[in-house]
C-alpha cells in the first residue's frame, strides 16, 4: 500500500470479466480490499542431448505462462456478512470467462488471466477478517499496453508514460504515414513483434489507388507484397499472416508475406505506391 504522510492508501486493481464493463475489484462486495500481487516471467528452455556427448546443446528458448498471485482482504460483522462477502467474491471469480487485469502501479499496461482454484476463510477462529490469494493464470506469459499503438497518444498521458519505460522521451511516435517512401516504426514491446512464429496481434491497414506495391522492414528484413488492382475507395488489411481486402480474404494476390517489428525504431521502404496511407495498429507487449 501507499504512503501519503500518515495516511495509508490501498493499491487499486481494475478488472474486466469477458465483454462487461470494467471495475474496481474493490466493488464486488463490501469491505473488501486490494492488497497488491506479484509475477515473474518463465523462460523455458529446450536441449538436444547426443548420445555419447558430453552436456546439452540448447535448441530453443520460450516465453511460457506464468501466474499472478494477487492478495485481497476483507472484514464482515458476523458470520452471515462473511457468507454472503464469501458468496460475491465467488461468484464474481468462478468464472469460465478470460479476465483483463490492470493496476494503479501500472495504468497502461493489462493483463489477460484466468482465475485459479483459491479458498476463503477467516485468519484465525472468530476472527472478523479474512486474507486470501487469487492465483491469475496468464497463459501468454505477457503483458500487453491498454491501448494499441494508433490509440496511444489520445490515451491519458499519465498512463502511457508507464508503458515499461519503453518509450523514448522526446520523440513523436507516429503510427500513421500518408504519401510517404520511406518512414520508421516505434515498438515499445520488450520483444519482436512476430505475427508468423509467435502469432502476435499485428494490423497494418493501407489505402492505395493504382497497381500493386510493396512494404519492406529494413530493420528486420521482413517484407510483404501486394499485388492486386487498388481504387480510392478499397482498404487492404495485412492482419497478421493474412491479407484482407474491403473485409474479404485476399491472401492470393499477395506473396504470402508478412511484416515483424524489430523492439525500438523500425525502417521501412515502400515501392511501387507514392500514395500509400498506411497505418500500423498493434499492442506493445512486456515482460515481467
Amino acid at each position: 500500500m501507499k504512503i501519503y504522510g500518515n495516511h495509508f492508501r490501498y493499491p487499486k486493481l481494475w478488472i474486466k470479466r469477458g465483454n462487461e464493463d470494467e471495475i474496481e475489484v474493490e466493488s464486488i462486495t463490501p469491505n473488501l480490499r486490494y492488497l497488491g500481487d506479484d509475477e515473474d516471467p518463465i523462460v523455458t528452455n529446450a536441449y538436444l542431448t547426443n548420445l555419447g556427448g558430453d552436456g546439452s546443446y540448447p535448441t530453443e528458448s520460450t516465453i511460457d505462462k506464468n501466474v499472478i498471485n494477487a492478495r485481497f482482504y476483507f472484514k464482515f460483522g458476523d458470520w452471515w456478512d462473511y457468507k454472503l462477502a464469501k458468496h460475491d467474491i465467488f461468484r464474481y471469480f468462478s468464472s469460465k470467462e478470460t479476465f483483463r487485469i490492470r493496476t494503479d502501479g501500472e495504468p497502461g499496461v493489462v493483463k489477460y488471466v484466468k482465475a485459479g482454484n483459491f479458498t476463503i476463510a477467516p485468519i484465525e477462529q472468530f476472527a472478523r477478517t479474512s486474507v486470501f490469494t487469487i492465483p491469475f493464470e496468464n497463459p501468454s506469459g505477457y503483458k500487453y499496453s491498454l491501448t494499441t499503438s494508433d490509440q496511444l497518444m489520445n490515451y491519458d498521458q499519465e498512463a502511457w508514460m508507464l508503458y515499461g519505460g519503453n518509450i523514448p522521451n522526446g520523440e513523436n511516435l507516429d503510427y500513421h504515414f500518408i504519401n510517404k517512401q520511406s518512414f520508421r516504426v516505434f515498438n515499445a514491446s520488450d520483444i519482436t513483434i512476430d505475427p508468423y512464429f509467435q502469432r502476435h496481434e499485428l494490423n497494418i491497414i493501407m489505402e492505395h489507388f493504382g497497381d500493386g506495391f510493396k512494404l519492406i522492414n529494413n530493420t528486420t528484413k521482413t517484407s510483404w507484397s501486394y499485388k492486386g488492382q487498388m481504387n480510392n475507395t478499397d482498404k487492404v488489411i495485412l492482419q497478421g499472416i493474412n491479407t484482407f481486402k474491403n473485409g474479404t480474404l485476399d491472401n492470393n494476390n499477395t506473396d504470402f508475406g508478412y511484416i515483424t517489428l524489430a523492439p525500438g525504431w523500425n525502417e521501412f521502404s515502400v515501392v511501387g505506391a507514392n500514395d500509400l496511407d498506411i497505418t500500423f495498429s498493434f499492442p506493445f507487449i512486456y515482460l515481467g
